[in-house]
């Protein structure tokens, strides 16, 4: 991993450390991960009166929820007609359902809680080569057939007006949109803290067990006794979750911010909106509030030499931006993806008492807040849409480090190849 500081970092105030925790703590409900999911699910706990403990092993949005694209996407990162194969129409559009209330949960947290984090509306899902052309119309089409209307297709003409790259055609999502999810997480954090939620950071879980009574749960230095657990650390759980019960790889993703470009954003990205490609491994990018390019990608199945990264990174924002071609990164950073087969969320339990969600698959910004939100309700007794996400099977993962690791790079490199065709 890259352990750079990230421009989210660099951008904020030094943060007040929260306390680690010492000795014995008794709570209703007891967190794993300080990122979104764990933080959208003490917000709804503590709002509903229960008491909450949640731990972080380093600190408050560290992972990746404070280090990602900040791309806002509705839907999964599987497609409809994968979640309609697996579950039918009727289950697969009440997936999509909840999707979209994610992204409005997103944005009513904003407001509820006057969260400064650049949110910004729009983003595009642009198509690399002509073959991708009546894939994109194809998705669109399901989606408005969903219902869904904040859909508009630009062919390779239109798209200039939007977006000054050498796309051959893009569709607009109103519905997405981007943010900085640093300033997102810890605004979570402080809103949780606001209800009552006890924040733990540099609190490392070693081990937990149930019982028929609650679960206990080890740190380096304290113990918390809780009615339930919630396992939120996604890419980050480690040996917390049984390899039977991953389900997912870590996949490496890495963001560069070049210096504030001035005059030339509107040049570059004249509608101002977060972009998506469409090959297999993507490219995504966005500008900061203050003129920055985020420019993110390379997914890789190790980590990466700096340099060499810094080097493909750039060579990639060149390929889309030729006028950055003197352009360098300020910063750059990575962190850990959790992947599923099927691309979509991995929902579970462990025994009557512990749950989990993870696998996001690079569609977490709003997709995690969801996750959290649906765990504290499957722990309040409305089980309905955590139930509904756990329905979805998903191919186990080997065990051991260096099988997943040759999986991953073979899988790399046969979506590279696709990706060159």
């Amino acid at each position: 991993m890259i352990e750079n500081q990230s421009w989210y970092q660099a951008s904020i105030p030094p943060q007040q450390p929260r306390p680690r925790l010492h000795g014995e703590l008794s709570v209703d409900v007891c967190i794993v991960g300080g990122g979104f999911t764990g933080l959208s699910a003490a917000l709804e706990l503590a709002k509903a009166g229960r008491t909450v403990a949640l731990l972080e092993a380093e600190q408050v949005g560290w992972g990746c929820s404070g280090r990602n694209g900040g791309q806002i996407n509705p839907g999964l990162a599987a497609d409809q007609s994968t979640l309609e194969k697996q579950l039918g129409a009727e289950a697969a559009r009440a997936l999509w359902q909840l999707s979209l209330d994610g992204v409005a949960l997103l944005r009513a947290r904003v407001a509820d809680y006057a969260i400064d984090c650049e949110l910004k509306q729009g983003i595009l899902l642009v198509a690399n080569k002509p073959r991708h052309v009546p894939e994109l119309q194809a998705w669109q089409a399901r989606l408005e057939q969903l219902g869904y209307d904040q859909l508009q297709f630009h062919d390779r003409a239109g798209l200039q007006g939007l977006l000054q790259a050498d796309y051959q055609a893009g569709v607009m999502d109103w519905g997405g949109g981007d943010l900085h999810p640093l300033k997102y997480v810890l605004g979570l954090a402080a809103a949780a803290e606001q209800h009552g939620a006890k924040l733990f950071e540099n609190s490392q879980v070693l081990s937990y067990r149930q019982d028929n009574t609650g679960v206990t749960v080890d740190t380096t230095q304290g113990q918390v006794r809780a009615g339930h657990l919630l396992l939120a650390g996604n890419a980050y759980i480690g040996k917390l979750l049984p390899w039977q019960q991953r389900r997912f790889m870590p996949i490496g993703s890495y963001v560069g911010a070049t210096a504030p470009l001035g005059e030339l954003v509107d040049q570059l990205i004249p509608s101002r909106a977060a972009v998506c490609d469409m090959n297999t491994l993507i490219d995504y990018y966005r500008l900061s509030a203050d003129g920055r390019l985020l420019f993110g990608g390379r997914a890789s199945a190790r980590d990466a030499r700096p340099e060499a990264l810094r080097q493909t990174m750039r060579q990639r924002m060149t390929q889309v931006f030729p006028a950055l071609a003197q352009t360098d990164f300020e910063y750059l950073w990575g962190g850990q993806v959790a992947m599923t087969a099927s691309k979509a969320p991995h929902f579970g339990r462990l025994g009557e008492r512990v749950l989990f969600t993870q696998g996001y698959s690079g569609q977490g910004v709003a997709l995690a807040g969801l996750a959290g939100k649906l765990m504290a309700e499957a722990v309040m007794g409305q089980q309905q849409g955590f139930d509904l996400f756990a329905r979805l099977k998903h191919a186990p993962v080997p065990p051991g480090v260096a099988l997943q690791t040759g999986i991953r790079a073979l899988a790399l490199l046969w979506y590279r190849l696709r990706d060159s065709r």
